[in-house]
Parts: structure tokens; C-alpha cells; sequence
């Protein structure tokens, strides 16, 4: 598929000639953008040239005698080409974006009739797709040129090719793919070589080098097709089979090593937060033991060590515990006990144990009308998910402010919140924050420390007790998490989820 990436954010580039400068200014003036300025030079031409064959393979398709059973093959291999072109193959090792398997049906298209043919399925396949997508003006110009001028130069170079034995027609498959592919992917690397201010040559060598592989694919199908259409067009759509298992079968693939990827990167990044989250635990312990040694402390001295060496260590237990936790979760071996809690007094033993440890600049307070109904839920649990949502909170209020942590009804339910005045959460951030693992601090910009953890867990507790939770923020202004339980009312016949 052609496709020029990331020029909507290319800025324009001086090149030292005056004229050529304000010539470009002139279109700016008329309402050019700067890169669409900057790719007028490899534009324009493509463009004319693409117009003129389209024109031209009008011409020499309508001026010919098809017959029916003409038209009815070329309307099947433009339809072919148009799905392939809207579910372009991803494949392993090629960099330069996923692989279109329309070509195949295009250079067919181009060999098993003529040049004409080629240029009209291979304009209509990525008009119909590129204006589908909605996609600039200039890209849907500039591709369906390109994919006609290939379509074209592909007629050709199998026209050049007599005679329809199988030797024949393997060599017009291969002609016809050799010269679609050097005209896509040279045309490709000059608007991209160009949109990236880099040297065309050496980007045409990369992008052929990257791309040899989809190449070889396209090459061998087109014979395939050519071989089988010569035998009987019916026969020849079977080749749909192999070509939608293999498609199917690559994008799952590909997905499946992309999601390895980000496992193996995340694994990374948590390796790198537990090390230094245990390294500081432990350096303050080691040097409180280091410094009770010392025989002529005072017992303010010794007070002040021992109480760094319980906080510490108990962070660590936390630490170890919710690592243990997300992996007896992972495994499914957490057992939930759904039984009748006290809403408020449950709330109100976790505020009143957050608040002893509270920073000077923080304050912790509880909104719970006295009427608060009892829910349905596993009591340790719901501890835990209330003490990972304020320990959040006050993780990511490094500037201080109120965290509110409120019961209200909620349709038929009981809902929790808590509320911050910290960070924030970026809009593109928030469907992601109950994933194991992520974090909105990666490179602790903030000094906000964690191993992405904590809002998993919440997620999944509160999952195994038949609720639901969600977050709502605004980046500078705070967040709040939010989760539901059912009412204890509506204890009978509630199973925890699995």
C-alpha cells in the first residue's frame, strides 16, 4: 500500500535558493500547508502523470471490444484488489508499514488482459479505499496515481511476454511484479525521502532492501494466479482460501508477537521500578541498623531509627504482597468470600489508618452518610482496593491538596469514590491505567515511584466482587476513581465472579 507517513507534522525546509523559497511562500499564501508546499515537486508530476493514464487506460478500455466475460473478470480482480487493499498484511521483519496483497490481483489483472485493465483495477481498488478512509486529498491523488503509473508500467513489462504456456506465463507474472514494484516503491521513496528531508538513494536502497521479502510473496502468487486463470477463472478463485487464511493467520501472529513485545518491555520497566523500590526501603533500613549500632545514641535517636526501620519494612511487605497478589490473580487462585460488610466502618478504619501516615501537605477526609447501606463483598478485598486507591492518590499529589474518599447510592448499588487534586491522567492515558504494569511516570519525571500494580489489583478485586470501577480526570486538576458493589440486600444468589 502507498502510504507516506508522518508528513502532516514535517515542517518546511529552506533550501538556500530564493526563488524556490518564495515560491513556496506565494503558496502558503494561497492556502497551502507548509509539507504539502515542501512535496509539490514529487506531487505534482505523479499526479499528471497518474491523470494521464488513467485517462488513457479509459480511452483503450472502452474503445476495445470486451466481452462479457471480460468485464466480469476484470469487475472480480478490481473487487479482489479492493478488499486487499483495505486489509493490508502486517509481516514480521518489514518495516516499512503492513504489506497490501492488491498488487497480486493488479499485476494479474495487467498480465491476463492488458495494460489498460491493470491501470483502471488498480485506481478504482485504492480510490474506493483511500476515500472510504477519508483520507487528504493529496494522499488519495498522489496513491492512485502511484498504483496506476505501476499498474501500468506492469501491462507492459508482461506484454513483452508471448506465448500462454505455463514457462510463459510464470515469466509475465514475474515481469508484471517486478515492474509494479520498482515503479511503487521508488515513487513511494521520493514523497517520503522528501517529507523527511532525506537523501533519495540511500532511502530508495533501505526501502528495497526492507521490502524484498513481500516482493517474493507477491511474485509467486501472481504466477499462482495467472497459471490457474489460465486454466479457468472459477478455479482461480481459490486462491482466495490461502490468500485469506494467510492474511488472517499474519495479522493474528503479528499481534500476538506485538502484545510479546510490550509484555517483554513491560517486564523490563517493572524489573527497573521493583529494583528501586526495594533499594530504597532497604538503604533506609540498612542505615538505621548501621546506626542503632552505635552504643551512645539517645533514646530519642533510637525511637527515631526504629521507627524508620518498621515503616520501611512495612512498605516493602506491602510491596511484596502486591506482587504476590497480581500473581495469584493471574493464576486465578484468590479466593473471594462475599458475605455483608459495614460500608462506612470499613471506609472509615481505612481513612483513619491512611491518615497516620499522611504528608504534612495532604489532607485525607470521608463523606459517608450514616444511613450507608451494607454491600455484598469480601471485606479484605474491599480494604485493599480502598487502601491501593488512596495510596494513589497520595502518590500522585506531590503538591499537596484534599483527598476525598465518599459512599453514595448509586442505582440499586453503592458507590465509592475517591477524589484528588493531584496530576491528573492524560485523556489518551485513562483507558489504560488498570493494566497490569502501566504507569503514567515511566521515566519518573515527577519523582512518582511504582511498579503498576496497585489499579490492576483494584481492578480485579473489585471485578471478583460483582462491581465495576472507572476513572474520570482531567490532567492538572486531579482524578477521580469511582467503583460500585451491590447492596448486601441483594446478598442471596450473588457468586463471586470468576
Amino acid at each position: 500500500m502507498a502510504e507516506f507517513p508522518g508528513i502532516d507534522n514535517v515542517g518546511l525546509a529552506s533550501t538556500g535558493v530564493p526563488r524556490a523559497q518564495s515560491t513556496r511562500t506565494e503558496l502558503l499564501r494561497r492556502g497551502f500547508s507548509q509539507e504539502t508546499a515542501w512535496l509539490l515537486p514529487v506531487l505534482v508530476p505523479v499526479g499528471i502523470a497518474g491523470a494521464g493514464v488513467v485517462v488513457l487506460a479509459v480511452w483503450s478500455f472502452s474503445a476495445s471490444t470486451s466481452s462479457l466475460s471480460t468485464l466480469a473478470g476484470v469487475f472480480a480482480l478490481m473487487a479482489a484488489s479492493t478488499i486487499a487493499e483495505a486489509v493490508p498484511v502486517p509481516i514480521e521483519s518489514v518495516a516499512v508499514g503492513r504489506t497490501s496483497l492488491a498488487s497480486i490481483f493488479i499485476v494479474g489483472s495487467a498480465a491476463i488482459y492488458d495494460w489498460a485493465a491493470g491501470a483502471l483495477v488498480a485506481f478504482l481498488a485504492m480510490a474506493l479505499v483511500e476515500v472510504g478512509r477519508r483520507r487528504p486529498l493529496r494522499r488519495v491523488i498522489y496513491n492512485t496515481a502511484l498504483y496506476s503509473l505501476a499498474a501500468a508500467a506492469a501491462g507492459g513489462a508482461a506484454a513483452l511476454v508471448e506465448g500462454s504456456d505455463t514457462g510463459a506465463l510464470a515469466l509475465r507474472a514475474l515481469l508484471g511484479s517486478a515492474a509494479f514494484y520498482a515503479v511503487d516503491i521508488t515513487l513511494l521513496a521520493a514523497v517520503v525521502a522528501r517529507s523527511t528531508r532525506a537523501a533519495f538513494v540511500p532511502f530508495l536502497g533501505r526501502y528495497a532492501y526492507s521490502t524484498l521479502l513481500p516482493l517474493m510473496i507477491i511474485s509467486s502468487f501472481a504466477v499462482i494466479l495467472l497459471v490457474l486463470w489460465d486454466r479457468s477463472p472459477f478455479i482461480a478463485v481459490l486462491l482466495a482460501g490461502p490468500l485469506v487464511a494467510i492474511a488472517l493467520y499474519q495479522r493474528w501472529s503479528h499481534g500476538a508477537l506485538e502484545q510479546l513485545r510490550e509484555l517483554d518491555h513491560l517486564k523490563d520497566d517493572f524489573i527497573a521500578v521493583v529494583s528501586h523500590d526495594l533499594r530504597t526501603p532497604l538503604a533506609s533500613v540498612y542505615g538505621a541498623a548501621m546506626t542503632l549500632q552505635h552504643r551512645d545514641l539517645d533514646e530519642e535517636s533510637k525511637k527515631s531509627m526504629l521507627s524508620i526501620v518498621y515503616r520501611e519494612s512495612a512498605r516493602l511487605a506491602r510491596l511484596i504482597d502486591n506482587i504476590l497478589l497480581a500473581s495469584r490473580l493471574d493464576s486465578g487462585s484468590v479466593e473471594t468470600v462475599i458475605e455483608r460488610c459495614d460500608s462506612a466502618g470499613l471506609a472509615r478504619g481505612v481513612v483513619d489508618g491512611a491518615a497516620a501516615d499522611l504528608p504534612p501537605a495532604l489532607t485525607l477526609e470521608l463523606f459517608a452518610p450514616p444511613s450507608a447501606p451494607a454491600v455484598a463483598a469480601d471485606s479484605e478485598k474491599l480494604k485493599q482496593v480502598l487502601v491501593n486507591l488512596i495510596e494513589n492518590a497520595v502518590k500522585y499529589s506531590p503538591d499537596g491538596g484534599t483527598i476525598e474518599v465518599r459512599l453514595e447510592r448509586a442505582d440499586g448499588r453503592l458507590r465509592f469514590l475517591v477524589r484528588d487534586e493531584g496530576l491528573g491522567i492524560p485523556a489518551q492515558e485513562q483507558p489504560r491505567v488498570f493494566e497490569k504494569f502501566h504507569r503514567l511516570d515511566p521515566l519518573l519525571t515527577r519523582g512518582v515511584v511504582g511498579t503498576g500494580l496497585g489499579l490492576y489489583i483494584c481492578h480485579e478485586l473489585v471485578r471478583q466482587m460483582n462491581g465495576r470501577i472507572w476513572v474520570t480526570s482531567e490532567e492538572g486538576r486531579g482524578s477521580t476513581f469511582s467503583f460500585e458493589l451491590p447492596l448486601a440486600g441483594d446478598l442471596m444468589g450473588i457468586p463471586a465472579a470468576r
